[in-house]
């Protein structure tokens, strides 16, 4: 028997060198690697970054020097800061903005509140307090502010001398979404008399309100009863003002009808006066 020898492949291997060659510059590969590469950056970015803010939270720095309150007049600053809850030494990045903004609204006087953080000077914080315009009687007497909204219960420590708006009850507030369109007319009617100078808002005493009728006026110091209805506000306040000029002031007089037309009907405080036929007789209505 005779054995012949196997023959070999006559190919030969490619070299392992060349081999890993290739395979480092297949496509895949090297999309991989950058992956990698991009990967490992990011994390150690946000590791340094990461880093860099705790350090910063530490540093001296950025510690709070000064902080300053603007726009409150009503408010103390130590009440604000109280609220605010951060205090000199505190570290401007630590610090929640919309957290301290959002704890100083909290207090009903407060309108708009701005926080902003100044590396050079600390923290500032202005605020926007209510204006406060009128009363409403409700359950019990609130504070009107001059957009109209009801904001706070009015207190004994409020010490704040305004007309009250009467004739509407919670009800009638809650079912308008506390916008009532008298109680807005009502406002608007004291922004008028602002600028007003025969009849001024400080003469007002009491706007009732009527859902048939409308407004009301009652005076301060004569008492006197002032109808205006539901319209036309300024086009009957410049007749209450010639009225008023015509007879300089409101002494005398009870009651003033504006919603009639374009007249104004007056009539004068009820006086008993004797008659020639011994009968006692009353003032009249004047039509003017």
């Amino acid at each position: 028997m005779v054995y012949r020898k196997k023959q070999r492949n006559a190919k030969k291997k490619e070299p392992v060198a060349n081999r890993l060659k290739k395979t480092i510059e297949s496509r895949d590969t090297v999309n991989a690697i950058k992956l990698g590469i991009c990967v490992i950056s990011g994390l150690l970015i946000v590791f340094g970054a990461l880093h860099i803010y705790n350090e910063l939270l530490k540093s001296s720095y950025l510690s709070i020097r000064e902080i300053k309150v603007t726009g409150n007049m009503r408010l103390a600053r130590a009440e604000i800061l109280e609220l605010a809850d951060v205090d000199i030494g505190d570290n401007l990045l630590a610090i929640d903005i919309t957290n301290i903004q959002k704890n100083i609204r909290l207090n009903p006087w407060v309108a708009q509140v701005k926080g902003k953080r100044d590396f050079l000077d600390g923290l500032s914080i202005d605020i926007k307090e209510r204006n406060p315009i009128a009363f409403i009687n409700l359950d019990a007497l609130y504070l009107v502010d001059e957009a109209g909204v009801i904001f706070k219960k009015a207190s004994l420590e409020d010490e704040i001398d305004l007309p009250v708006i009467t004739g509407l009850t919670r009800e009638d507030i809650e079912e308008e979404n506390a916008k009532s369109e008298f109680a807005i007319k009502a406002v608007n009617l004291i922004h008028l008399l602002t600028n007003r100078t025969v009849f001024e808002v400080d003469y007002l005493s009491e706007i009732n309100i009527d859902k048939t009728y409308g407004l009301t006026l009652y005076t301060m110091r004569e008492g006197t009863r002032i109808e205006l209805g539901n319209d036309n506000f300024a086009e009957k306040l410049d007749r209450l003002e010639r009225v008023i000029k015509s007879r300089n002031g409101l002494e005398g007089i009870e009651f003033v009808g504006l919603n009639h037309d374009k007249g104004v009907v007056v009539r004068l405080v009820s006086k008993e006066v004797p008659a020639s036929n011994g009968v006692r007789i009353k003032a009249k209505t004047q039509k003017i």
